[in-house]
């Protein structure tokens, strides 16, 4: 029992001192991935609707729909781009980071933030609109024909992973903050050596 302890207790240790050791590039990891997923969530987004409601079928709704999907869609397809700059310029290995490392990261941090804002927007007001979608504007009998059920599930995963966008988002910006804060200290610490050993010579 005691050697499963200690082996579990190995273990644990081994995985602080990874994540210690490798935190900027999960940070990055874990940015990339949120943002790829997001775009692959508006890819899906008119998904449920789209054979169904169209410019002579609930306009409203469709005009709506296709607007807040192609505008998260962009955000999505620029916070990839971002993110993907940003490690291009070694964001995520570098241990200085210069001025176009610190715009990127916060770059990428806000756009992650501002793309979560909006889907619960967007999913707020899409999914009362698509709930009040009549019988006249749209027969019930096409979700048979289309073999599709009405579904609000994208707009509750959207809800539920724009959250998560924002934890990481936030985490994110955490992390930028303690990293100048790192690379600061560093900076001083070397001019006070540079200084002190100016005056030992």
């Amino acid at each position: 029992m005691k050697n499963i302890f200690k082996t579990i207790h190995q273990i644990v240790n081994s995985m602080k001192k990874f994540v210690c050791k490798n935190v900027q590039m999960i940070a990055y990891v874990i940015l990339l991935l949120t943002t790829v997923g997001f775009f692959i969530y508006t890819l899906g987004y008119s998904s449920n609707w789209a054979l169904i409601v169209s410019s002579t079928r609930a306009a409203n709704y469709f005009n709506a729909s296709q607007q807040a999907n192609r505008l998260l869609a962009q955000l999505g397809f620029i916070s990839i781009v971002i993110v993907v700059l940003g490690l291009f310029f070694g964001s995520a290995k570098r241990t200085t980071y210069y001025l176009s490392n610190i715009v990127l990261s916060i770059l990428s941090s806000i756009l992650l933030l501002v793309s979560a804002f909006m889907t619960l927007y967007y999913n707020k007001v899409l999914e009362v609109m698509y709930r009040n979608i009549s019988e006249l504007e749209v027969p019930s009998y096409l979700y048979d024909i289309r073999r599709i059920k009405k579904s609000y599930m994208i707009f509750e995963f959207g809800n539920v992973y724009a959250y998560v966008m924002i934890v990481v988002g936030i985490l994110f910006g955490v992390f930028l903050i303690f990293k100048l804060i790192a690379q600061r200290d560093r900076k001083v610490q070397l001019q006070r050596r540079v200084e002190e050993a100016y005056v030992n010579s």
